[in-house]
């Protein structure tokens, strides 16, 4: 079988576990790292399927003694890896009555949105959170609960 038909074979399902074998293996730093090993598996994609694939797994771009590489978290939510994101990457986080509002560096509002839903999804007073580019709109279900969210998130910050 020819590295196109196997190609036209793989589904989703089976896609994202060869992405997930390739991370675990390899130390892979960027999407382009990545397109490149997917298509030395005979695995086309481009980067704005890979890139929402990136997201459905949850995947992170972290520290390493080898410089920068993308993980896959053990669990839904690493505290470590939400704190460091939030550290690198978020600018200001503001509020208005049962809605908060963050703002991040272009192009990481939806990996940083996806650790923040991850985080909060276990509070009953979480609704959720949608992301453009660089903004994030946290919807809570009552403005009480507004001070508790804000304190949550710039402690995870320090």
């Amino acid at each position: 079988m020819s590295k196109k038909e196997q190609n036209r074979r793989l589904n989703k399902r089976e896609r994202l576990e060869k992405i997930k074998e390739i991370l675990k293996k390899k130390n892979i730093s960027s999407q382009k790292e990545l397109m490149e090993a997917l298509k030395e598996e005979g695995i086309y994609v481009v980067q704005a399927t890979l890139s929402r694939d990136l997201k459905e797994l949850g995947v992170v771009r972290q520290s390493s003694e080898f410089g920068k590489k993308y993980i896959i978290p053990d669990s839904p939510i690493n505290i470590s890896s939400l704190q460091d994101l939030l550290k690198r990457v978020v600018v200001n986080i503001d509020f208005a009555e049962n809605l908060v509002l963050v703002k991040t560096l272009p192009g990481n509002a939806q990996a940083v949105a996806f650790m923040i839903d991850n985080y909060f999804n276990t509070y009953e007073y979480f609704v959720g959170s949608v992301a453009g580019d660089d903004t994030i709109l946290i919807v809570l279900r009552n403005k009480e609960k507004t001070q508790e969210v804000l304190e949550k998130l710039q402690e995870l910050r320090k």
